[in-house]
């Protein structure tokens, strides 16, 4: 069900490539791993090829983590088509929240909440470029719902193996997606494992066993696996790919407590409208006006887009969902992720994706209370409840039937360029088969619709992106690939014209 939502609402957005900077750094990732590397060799023009959240050295790559760019690159590999692994992300996140909200809410309950979020989620305006985009949240909603989900039938006493497994396998998925806002939920949950496992160790050695043996052999593999990748691309284990770049490249620190590094030496235009972009939203940051402001964020982006207001109502019930010892868990954890996310510079939608199953248990806690009011002898409730997840799903529903590729919020945000971009290197690629365009950037130019990007084999890719540094900067990379036919593409504005020229040096 949630890749059919997902394909559905691509192929209603049009079925648009990768529209932000993130987007390509994902791409540059997954087409990495397809080709069977883990990382790619640093470019001797790198210099030309700079651009937002590439890694150039030690090595070329994505400065992410790699679960995301594994999955896409995965959908890549079986299909011919990279979008195919975030539909299969997505996929992913509808049946690991099934399998956390059976647990948490029982199997009925569990099913409705669960069919309602992956349609919601799927086909809304505001949430289903978790499905139809490179930079989603799904992957991280998944596995904070396999580690919820894996900790409430440890705890309960329902588990098997399994349950460690899914265990492992979920604190694994966290730290190669979201590290920070998956170690804000893994810390509670390591905390209620611990109490656990203090309490069953002296009456039953073997069920804490059964969990703990593949729980270890899974992190123990997992862990090596991501030190052997950051040695690869970075050349130490300890070292992220993120934290290589941002030394390198970006000096605006992610958490507030962190001063700002000097700036680096600017290399281009572009860099440095970026960086001036970052450092006034880091200076506005650490104001009680932007404190405010990021609160408001999260509060209306994120659980406001969670459900749709239309089915809110069953939230009145919230104080009377508070006896339940797990539903004041799962608020408390909830509220240590928004106040940990709170001390950070950014904040988009998907950071918050971890701790969406649990936001959705209250929810449906709510739901099943509900169901249960009566008005002197009516039973009222069960009609409340199954309104809100109507509601829920028609929103859903309607959201879709009035996306065009044109009103798409994800389509339309930066003008029409990434597809004019892409039209430009089919024409060119046509025209010469192997081909080399320089990027020359107008005074109007926004550094956020940024043309320069690459295939994982520069060398190899029948059309290569460059930034122009001038007749006198280009002549190394002309010399470099002089068997390409060399274009200039003029880019001032986002939404064009933007002309072609053969590059003629003087």
């Amino acid at each position: 069900m949630g890749f059919s939502l997902a394909w559905a609402a691509t192929a209603a957005k049009g079925f648009p490539g990768p529209r932000v900077n993130d987007e390509h750094s994902y791409l540059l990732g997954a087409e990495t791993f397809a080709k069977g590397r883990l990382t790619n060799p640093p470019h001797p023009m790198a210099r030309y090829f700079e651009t937002f959240h590439v890694l150039q050295h030690p090595t070329y790559t994505s400065k992410y983590p790699p679960a995301n760019a594994l999955v896409i690159a995965a959908g890549w590999a079986v299909s011919g088509r990279p979008i195919v692994g975030v539909w299969l992300s997505f996929a992913f996140m509808g049946v690991a929240c099934y399998w956390m909200f059976r647990a948490w809410l029982g199997n009925r309950w569990g099913l409705a909440v669960g069919v309602a979020n992956t349609v919601w989620i799927g086909l809304s305006e505001a949430m289903s470029y978790w499905g139809t985009s490179y930079w989603g949240g799904a992957l991280a909603a998944g596995a904070g719902a396999l580690v919820m989900g894996a900790l409430y039938r440890i705890v309960q006493r329902q588990a098997k193996a399994s349950a460690g497994v899914a265990l492992g396998v979920g604190l694994l998925l966290l730290a190669n997606t979201r590290p920070f806002e998956g170690l804000l939920l893994a810390l509670p949950a390591a905390f209620a494992l611990l109490g656990w496992w203090r309490r069953t160790i002296r009456v039953n050695r073997g069920e804490v066993l059964r969990v703990a043996v593949p729980l270890t052999v899974i992190m123990a593999v997992g862990f090596a696996a991501m030190g052997t990748y950051n040695s690869a691309v970075t050349g130490s284990w300890r070292k992220m790919p993120y934290s290589a770049y941002q030394e390198a490249r970006d000096p605006i620190p992610v958490f507030l407590w962190q001063q700002a590094a000097p700036m680096p030496t600017a290399t281009n235009v572009s860099f440095e409208k970026f960086v001036t972009w970052e450092d006034s939203v880091y200076r506005s940051s650490r104001t009680p006006a932007g404190r405010f402001s990021y609160v408001r964020r999260v509060v209306r982006d994120y659980f406001g887009h969670l459900v749709p207001e239309a089915a809110l109502f069953p939230l009145v019930l919230l104080p009377w969902t508070l006896r339940k010892r797990w539903t004041r868990f799962a608020i408390g954890v909830i509220v240590l992720s928004c106040v940990g996310m709170g001390l950070t510079t950014w904040f988009q939608i998907h950071y918050g994706a971890p701790m969406l199953g649990l936001a959705l248990v209250v929810y449906g806690e709510c739901l099943r209370k509900m169901a249960r009011l009566r008005l002197g002898t009516q039973p009222v409730g069960a009609a409340l409840s199954a309104a809100a997840l109507l509601f829920w799903m028609l929103a859903g529903a309607m959201s879709f039937i009035q996306t065009t590729p044109r009103s798409s919020s994800y389509w339309s945000a930066s003008g029409d360029w990434p597809t004019q971009r892409q039209l430009i290197a089919d024409t060119l690629t046509r025209t010469a088969p192997r081909s080399l365009a320089i990027v020359r950037y107008g005074p109007n130019h926004k550094y956020a619709s940024e043309w320069v990007y690459n295939a994982a084999d520069i060398d190899a890719a029948p059309m290569v992106w460059a930034r122009d540094f001038g007749d006198a900067g280009n002549a190394p990379l002309l010399a470099y690939f002089k068997s390409r036919a060399v274009w200039i593409v003029d880019v001032n504005g986002e939404s064009g014209p933007f002309r072609v020229t053969r590059y003629s040096p003087p």
